[in-house]
């Protein structure tokens, strides 16, 4: 019987270690936020042909700052900033982007707002509720 009392409680402090508690306040949060997005320069001041000590600078800038992103204040946004690191890094290492689907600095800056929009959505409907 204590076994299983046992194991009981080490299955409830699991659930309970998962409840989202060790994510970071949205204040705190944002902090990083803003720093990761301000790292990308305007679209206008990377030249063309694109800057590539620029492309070079924003990749590194973004890839030291995306530690502090995860986790977020919302799973749902988690999804969202892998997506934005994942086009920035991508447009930045190719410079000027070359996929499939992202295949200009104008494509991924589109998709990047989209999702910084999606993520400002996200938090401030979760602020809105009690």
């Amino acid at each position: 019987m204590l076994r299983r009392a046992t194991c009981y409680l080490a299955f409830a402090l699991a659930v309970v270690g998962c409840d989202g508690s060790d994510r970071p306040d949205t204040a705190t949060w944002l902090s990083s936020w803003a720093g990761i997005t301000s790292a990308v320069p305007d679209q206008a001041d990377l030249g063309d042909p694109p800057d590539a000590e620029l492309c070079e600078g924003t990749l590194a800038s973004v890839r030291a700052a995306n530690e502090d992103l995860l986790p977020s204040p919302l799973v749902a946004v988690d999804d969202l900033v892998t997506e934005w690191v994942a086009i920035v890094e991508a447009a930045f290492f190719d410079c000027p982007p070359q996929g499939a689907d992202i295949d200009s600095f104008s494509k991924a800056y589109e998709e990047m707002v989209r999702i910084e929009d999606s993520v400002d959505a996200a938090l401030s409907n979760n602020e809105e509720r009690p």
